[in-house]
């Protein structure tokens, strides 16, 4: 006796739709006798074929083009729907070719016309027609399989999980990051070979719900190798699904990702330690300064010499600095961990304050000529400390680094719901290349150096600067070339467009 093919072994359940009994006989008959152990299941009425689609879905399904309740075609649209995939032969002893032919452009797998010896090529069609199904499906899984390798070859490890999560493919990617060989992970459970004991468990159970949910799952997280070590890793698993809607697995992607991780976990940790310090180091600096101003205005008072003068006239001086320097200190961890600068509106008119913050500086820089214009108002809610504070250092970088002798320009304008204010200076430009960098903090202006702290400031001027005009909801710009000079531009609303912008 010749062997089945192994295609006939794994047919197990046929269903035959056909409203003629003598005719649903003879196929039942030409099927059982070609292939063993087959359970065909028989449909004559509308009412049967309902309830026989709440089935397990059938490995094939034969029937007839002409039916007293639906055509064939109707029939085939509906297995479509219900299970993916399966091939479908039509039987038709009423149906032109071109009524054939439509069916097969819609997805019908094959067609005879009921004649005498149709039942007899029956069980060939349906091995022809189930060879091609199982065809297409392998087409499918080599396809998705070829996908992912493409898009994780490099650096990757990928590998295929069953729907009871035991490993059944393995890639080199996934030796070289884990330790472990394919004969070492067939057959077995991920999790216990690669996700850490802390991680199991409702941990992992909540990734798995989110990739029933969505279809996949993307994240991150610490991964065993063979040696115990841990390596952190990018994960993505993508669920896999056969024709017919079962689950046949999931696709795992891990990359490691630990160096990332490292630099990461490094660069917060030297940032955060920046800014607490900063933080520290700025509230327990100002009590002694303090001190320090109250004790040399006590010692000048009190000891009427030029000397003593002098001396106390300097530390003050340099106390003071100090007590400037620590406040942008605190501005700029307030910044930084605080969510921004805080300010405070109130009404009032920023044409006026920044008048009278001009009118100050002309009086400690007779040699620099500043040229005021203004059109429209400046009435708004604004903080006016904050603000005096922007355009004090605004104009004194400007007439640092001005061009001797050459006017600086101050334009206001208000119209609408916005104040502009211009500042504008001649001299040597500022590089294209640090423009950008120009409000980052830690950055002294040009030709400064180092030791220039100690006269100056810190290099968070124009930092603080900028996090204020933030925090108004504002904007500001910066231009720099030898025809126009250097004009920063400051774009102000009137009111204030977001909670930030109105303190805290």
């Amino acid at each position: 006796m010749m062997p089945e093919p192994p295609e006939a072994r794994r047919l197990q359940r046929v269903l035959v739709v056909d409203d003629s009994p003598s005719d649903r006989l003879m196929a039942v008959r030409a099927l059982t006798r070609a292939f063993r152990g087959l359970h065909v299941e028989q449909v004559g009425e509308e009412e049967q074929w309902h309830q026989v689609l709440e089935l397990p879905r059938f490995d094939a399904v034969i029937v007839d083009y002409q039916l007293h309740w639906a055509t064939g075609l109707e029939l085939l649209h509906t297995l479509q729907q219900r299970w993916p995939g399966v091939p479908v032969i039509m039987l038709t002893g009423t149906a032109e070719e071109w009524q054939a032919l439509e069916a097969v452009q819609e997805g019908l797998e094959e067609y005879l016309p009921k004649t005498p010896d149709s039942y007899t090529h029956l069980p060939r069609t349906l091995r022809f027609a189930l060879e091609r199904a199982r065809q297409r499906q392998a087409l499918r899984e080599s396809t998705e399989m070829l996908r992912l390798v493409i898009e994780g070859v490099y650096g990757h490890a990928i590998f295929l999980v069953d729907p009871h999560r035991r490993i059944v493919s393995w890639n080199t990617g996934a030796q070289a990051i884990t330790g472990y060989s394919e004969a070492e992970v067939m057959g077995q459970p991920v999790a216990a070979l690669l996700v850490p004991e802390e991680q199991r468990g409702e941990p992992l159970e909540r990734q798995m719900e989110e990739l029933r949910r969505r279809g996949v799952y993307t994240g991150e997280g610490w991964r065993l190798r063979k040696d115990g070590s841990r390596f952190w890793a990018d994960i993505t698993v993508s669920a896999l699904y056969e024709e017919g809607g079962a689950l046949r697995g999931y696709a795992v992607v891990l990359r490691d990702a630990t160096e990332r991780k490292r630099v990461e976990e490094e660069r917060r940790r030297a940032e955060e330690f920046r800014e607490r310090l900063l933080g520290i180091v700025s509230h327990d600096l100002r009590s002694p300064l303090q001190a320090i101003s109250l004790q040399s205005q006590l010692l000048a008072r009190r000891v009427r010499t030029e000397v003593v003068e002098t001396a106390t006239a300097r530390i003050f001086q340099s106390a003071e600095r100090m007590t400037r320097m620590i406040a942008d200190l605190l501005d700029f961890t307030r910044g930084r961990l605080g969510g921004g600068i805080p300010v405070e509106r109130e009404p009032g008119d920023l044409f006026a304050f920044t008048y009278e913050v001009l009118e100050e500086l002309r009086m400690t820089t007779l040699q620099s000529r500043i040229s005021t214009q203004a059109t429209g108002d400046g009435r708004g809610e604004w903080d006016r400390d904050r603000l005096t504070q922007v355009v004090q250092n605004l104009v004194s970088n400007a007439l640092k680094h001005g061009e001797k002798g050459t006017p600086l320009r101050v334009v206001m304008e208000g119209e609408g719901e916005t104040v502009v204010l211009c500042i504008q200076n001649q001299g040597t430009p500022i590089p294209p290349e640090l423009v950008p960098h120009l409000f980052d903090p830690f950055r002294r202006g040009r030709g400064e150096s180092a030791n220039d702290a100690l006269t100056g400031g810190l290099g968070l001027g124009l930092y603080i600067v900028q996090e204020i005009v933030h925090a108004h909801d504002g904007t500001i710009t910066v231009t720099s070339d030898e025809r126009t000079g250097t004009m920063f531009t400051l774009r102000l609303p009137r009111h204030a467009l977001t909670p930030r912008g109105r303190g805290g």
